[in-house]
């Protein structure tokens, strides 16, 4: 038998589709997304080398993303052209989300042959893998770990083994941070983070704002490196938040900077190694240079918001499945001068019968009105369902409402007719997932009580910020999905001092989190999670990092064994930078 696999990230030109690798742990691989706002986008293409000339089956690994809530349609269309020949199936058809549809047959006349995607509808078709195979008989993985041992048995990837001091899993703010201060404090670091855009959340492809307060006292240099990544304008809302106020680039050059450290973008990982319940290894996939890692450590932290590497190495953890905060995909509007038509959305949230923020004169949370109320933070879904396994539900449950209410504006109001859709975020700015446990679980009622403990020492300044559908726009929910939310607060005397004991497993010896998967009840995370407060964790485990290696100690007896010297030494560090803050529009303008 003959056969060629064709992973998505290698693709060598993207064209006008974009590289999707949020939704790995639930399909198996990134794919590539049309995300093209109503307007079909440009190829994709590739050389494909084959084996031998010959007969070849066709089988692309897809999903029909609307058929979970509306059968019948087909949403996300494209087809596929091997050579000159355009393939007579289209895909993205079949009734269910992530499978193999096959294609048919082609003769193969080269062994160099271009393949490209065609995309058809320009809303959101997506493509994992395409698959030639001269066996017409072959089955094929579903199982994601499947996929991934199928994809090495057959693309025979590049395999590398290094050794770090610290492996940091998860780019964000939390894991930059924490990855810069280890690796100022000597620690040979790794950074792994499963996108080539760092920065997280507060990055251009997701355009969420820093929150939080930081170098507080007794610890005036808390926060130093996160403000090394600090913008230096902000835009919250509709089209001044453009891409250039993250700066992506700013953030690279500070990591490409540190000796210490070395970065793997484009890296998901896929799975942990341990030796009882120590973790000695991570397997991950640099997915667009078809290489396999194998990463050992002494020491590991978890930052991937998800707490991914927490679940795979056995470490206790909470998640609420229901009632939690969700996901937003920011969007906005921009006029264009001119009319501008767009195609009717059978498949999206039918809105014509409902009232929702952006339209007439229904007013936000804000009480803002029109393009200031469309995509904003409160777009947001996934509430009800489990955040992990419904993550890619989630994210396309806020496609659907934002185009049904751009259909229903365009199409059955008439409005908005000089403008056009200028932007959604592809990748989900998630709020709430996994919560990794701790020896302290920090709970809302000790926030209030002003319970201090002796190891306190990251700042929480954000009052109690938590998401749940909101009840004016339950009309709009008809189809059984919310996707608009309020913010419900409560307030504490800040700042208040997360303890150390929240930034380590109590059962992975020598696992550190820091991020949105630290140790708190789903209550305290409303305080917590915001990303300068985050990065403050971040620096945190990485001088908690330098003394386990200075004194051979497992992250746990750093409270134990070392506390008074590692808070004299957090006491010690100096405010290399005093900014102006804009905490008084942020609480505001929560996120």
């Amino acid at each position: 038998m003959h056969d060629v696999l064709v992973p998505m990230g290698s693709f060598e030109q993207y064209g006008g589709w974009v590289l999707d690798s949020q939704f790995i742990p639930i399909m198996g691989s990134p794919y590539l997304l049309a995300h093209g706002l109503g307007k079909p986008v440009a190829d994709a293409t590739t050389t494909v080398r084959f084996p031998s000339e010959g007969t070849y089956f066709v089988y692309v690994y897809t999903s029909n993303w609307t058929s979970p809530w509306k059968k019948g349609f087909r949403a996300g269309k494209f087809s596929v052209s091997v050579g000159k020949e355009v393939l007579d199936k289209e895909f993205g058809t079949h009734d269910g989300t992530w499978d193999w549809e096959f294609g048919g047959s082609i003769e193969i006349e080269s062994t160099s042959v271009q393949v490209a995607l065609k995309d058809l509808t320009g809303f959101e078709g997506r493509c994992g893998f395409l698959y030639f195979s001269s066996d017409p008989k072959v089955t094929l993985p579903k199982n994601p770990a499947e996929i991934f041992a199928f994809y090495r048995e057959k693309k025979k990837a590049e395999e590398i083994s290094e050794t770090f001091d610290l492996i940091v899993v998860g780019g964000g703010i939390a894991g930059m941070c924490a990855a810069v201060t280890s690796a100022r404090q000597g620690v040979k670091t790794a950074l792994v983070h499963d996108r080539k855009v760092f920065g997280g959340n507060n990055s251009s492809e997701v355009r969420v704002w820093l929150g939080g307060l930081t170098n507080m006292d007794p610890y005036p240099g808390i926060g130093n490196i996160v403000g090394e990544f600090e913008q230096e304008r902000i835009g919250h809302y509709g089209d001044e938040n453009q891409p250039d106020l993250y700066e992506d680039e700013k953030k690279l050059s500070v990591l490409e900077n540190e000796p210490n450290l070395k970065l793997f973008p484009t890296t998901s990982m896929m799975d942990c190694k341990t030796d009882g319940t120590v973790i000695t290894s991570i397997t991950a996939w640099d997915y667009c240079n078809d290489t396999v890692l194998e990463l050992q450590s002494k020491l590991f932290c978890d930052c991937t918001g998800d707490g991914t590497l927490g679940a795979k190495s056995g470490a206790d953890f909470e998640v609420s499945t229901n009632g939690h905060m969700g996901m937003t995909n920011v969007w906005y509007v921009e006029k264009t001068g001119e009319p501008e038509t767009f195609p009717s959305c059978p498949w999206a949230v039918d809105l014509r019968g409902v009232e929702f923020p952006g339209r007439s004169d229904v007013r936000d949370v804000y009480d803002n009105v029109r393009e200031k109320s469309l995509g904003c933070w409160f777009w947001e879904s996934g509430c009800e369902l489990d955040p992990i396994e419904y993550a890619e539900y989630a994210r396309d449950m806020n496609f659907r409402a934002m185009y049904g209410a751009w259909d229903c504006l365009k199409n059955h109001d008439k409005d908005y007719v000089d403008s056009r859709l200028g932007f959604c975020a592809y990748i989900g700015g998630k709020r709430e997932s996994r919560r990794l446990l701790g020896d302290v679980i920090l709970t809302k009622a000790e926030v209030i009580a002003q319970r201090a403990y002796e190891d306190g020492c990251v700042p929480s300044t954000w009052n109690f910020d938590v998401h749940y559908p909101d009840r004016r726009f339950y009309a709009a929910f008809h189809e059984g999905d919310a996707f608009l939310t309020k913010d419900y607060r409560d307030l504490y005397v800040t700042p208040y001092f997360i303890p150390y004991r929240c930034l380590y497993s109590r059962n992975v010896p020598n696992l550190f989190m820091a991020g949105r998967n630290i140790s708190v009840t789903h209550d305290a995370l409303g305080a917590a999670r915001v990303m300068r407060t985050c990065g403050m964790m971040g620096e945190i485990v990485g001088y908690a990092a330098a003394l386990c290696l200075e004194h051979g100690i497992a992250p746990r007896q750093v409270y134990e064994l070392q506390l008074t010297r590692f808070l004299e030494q957090l006491r010690a560090l100096e405010n290399k930078e005093t900014r102006k803050s804009d905490v008084e529009k942020q609480m505001h303008n929560a996120q």
